[in-house]
């Protein structure tokens, strides 16, 4: 039987298109054998999968989603799917789980935010990603040492706590973080501070251009390569270009100083600029620019999210709070340095437990890009081994994770310092992602939250939560608490 209007072509396309679809039904005939050979050789087993209304495109999950993030409650969803489909469960052949580093890329499913962040190290893969870690890695091995020891941080720190009320009074400590590490990551970053401390208003058309094209970023990567279309928002490409603008003014002014001779480094005594040491190794301006634009957004949300987030907790642990204050007070008089920091176990525990309870990374997607077998993660109980084939998309979702029962016990969703006295978990607790693709800045948003939470121990004595709402998620590029951390501080009574 001819298909219709096959017969009135040429008789060469007739047969090009007869070979053509052969070859087609015999790629997919081999894919399938080879599909169930590895799945029998290796004893694989499907993971189960997501009950589709719409099994094609997954609009369905899509739309549960939308409105989960529309209500501010994305998190629990998650939560909820997992507790129904188990920790390892598949929809439209993305496989949600609850070290193969080279089986698994983000280049393509990363692709639509090329316009913000380029070809920087969070969207590129093998080579290029390579070439990216090793501009940008020298300079965060040595930042977190460096600008404690020249006093940089010091600094910005010392006009934050001019801002805190000493009376009792309510104050919200999340715009005083984000304005902290606005001008710590600016600084660091881009080579001058945006002063947002001196000023809240301190290149606000900027910001409010930046955080726009950020939302509308992550908005694209959710949608996909099959649905991007649907995002049309002439906003998103206009505020994209004053952001872009914006970051090529920095650039040229570091190349500027290189050719004067006159850029920073730490053996100088200077605080360190990741420009600067960057411009050393290329002068290529759209290089420079995406690396600052990939590095900006977790440099500045990591610190000031971690802080917010430590506080909202702190202030309905008085018990915590009084912790800190033992292990911290004997030292109040010494300067502090990164070697200091360190030596405060409990305070690693604070810092620890809030990225558990309240991670700022709680999804990250990759793609299969050779095939390969996991241990496990297939099968009803998630025991059996699991198959990823080429294009395969992974993700997990770390909040999930950092909560789930079965390892952290019956209280996971309790902010518990003293878990962590005889806890050493290994890839059940991840905040910052693991093997090659660590995020560089762990150490300084460590350096960074530490320094900072010391230096308010010290002076206040008594912390108050001053907001009984629970912590309910806002969607940036990281998730945060819509309500802030609203609480009182009392400053310790002088002799």
């Amino acid at each position: 039987m001819d298909l219709p209007g096959l017969s009135s072509l040429p008789l060469v396309f007739r047969v090009l298109f007869v070979i053509w679809v052969f070859g087609v039904l015999c790629r997919k005939v081999i894919s399938w054998f080879h599909y169930k050979s590895v799945m029998r050789k290796n004893g694989c087993q499907e993971p189960p999968s997501y009950p589709h209304k719409d099994p094609i495109f997954g609009l369905d999950l899509f739309l549960l989603y939308k409105k989960a993030f529309q209500e501010r409650k994305f998190l629990d969803l998650c939560w909820q799917l997992f507790e129904k489909h188990g920790k390892t469960y598949q929809a439209n052949r993305l496989v949600y789980s609850c070290d193969f580093f080279e089986h698994f890329g983000v280049e393509e499913i990363r692709s639509g935010a090329e316009y913000l962040w380029g070809d920087g190290i969070t969207v590129v893969d093998g080579e290029k990603w390579a070439t990216r870690r090793k501009l940008i890695k020298p300079s965060f091995d040595v930042v977190h040492i460096g600008n404690l020891e020249n006093r940089s941080l010091g600094t910005h720190v010392a006009r934050l706590m001019e801002l805190i009320p000493r009376d009792g009074s309510t104050v919200d400590l999340m715009p005083l973080f984000m304005r902290l590490s606005l001008d710590t990551a600016s600084e660091f970053i881009f080579g001058e501070s945006l002063d947002a401390l001196r000023s809240p208003d301190s290149h606000k058309e900027f910001l409010d251009a930046y955080f726009y094209a950020q939302r509308g970023t992550a908005v694209r990567l959710m949608l996909g390569p099959k649905l991007r279309f649907l995002h049309r928002d002439p906003k998103w490409w206009s505020d994209c270009d004053i952001a872009n603008a914006f970051l090529d003014k920095r650039v040229d002014k570091a190349l500027a100083r290189l050719k004067k001779g006159k850029s920073t480094g730490i053996e100088d005594g200077d605080s360190l600029h990741l420009v600067d040491e960057m411009a050393k190794v290329t002068q290529d301006r759209l290089t420079l620019r995406f690396q600052m634009q990939n590095l900006f957004t977790p440099a500045h949300d990591g610190a000031a999210v971690t802080l917010s987030n430590a506080f909202f907790h702190l202030s309905r642990c008085p018990s915590a709070w009084a912790k800190l204050r033992t292990e911290i007070l004997p030292t109040k008089d010494l300067p502090i340095t990164y070697d200091l920091l360190k030596t405060y176990q409990y305070l690693k525990n604070v810092i620890r437990e809030t990225h558990r309870v309240t991670p700022i990374s709680t999804l990250i997607s990759r793609q299969c890009i050779k095939e390969v077998v996991l241990p496990s993660g297939g099968g009803k109980d998630g025991t059996a081994p699991l198959y990823l084939r080429k294009g395969d998309i992974v993700e997990m979702n770390f909040r999930c994770i950092l909560r789930d029962k079965d390892f952290w016990g019956h209280d996971a969703d309790k902010f518990r310092p003293e878990r962590w006295d005889n806890l050493r978990p290994a890839w059940e607790y991840t905040p910052f992602g693991g093997g090659a693709r660590l995020c560089p800045g762990f150490r300084l948003v460590f350096a960074e939250v530490a320094y900072t939470m010391v230096k308010i121990v010290r002076e206040f004595e008594r912390l108050e939560s001053h907001d009984d709402r629970p912590w309910t998620e806002e969607t940036r590029a990281t998730f945060q608490n819509l309500h802030g951390a609203k609480v009182a501080l009392f400053p310790a009574q002088t002799v």
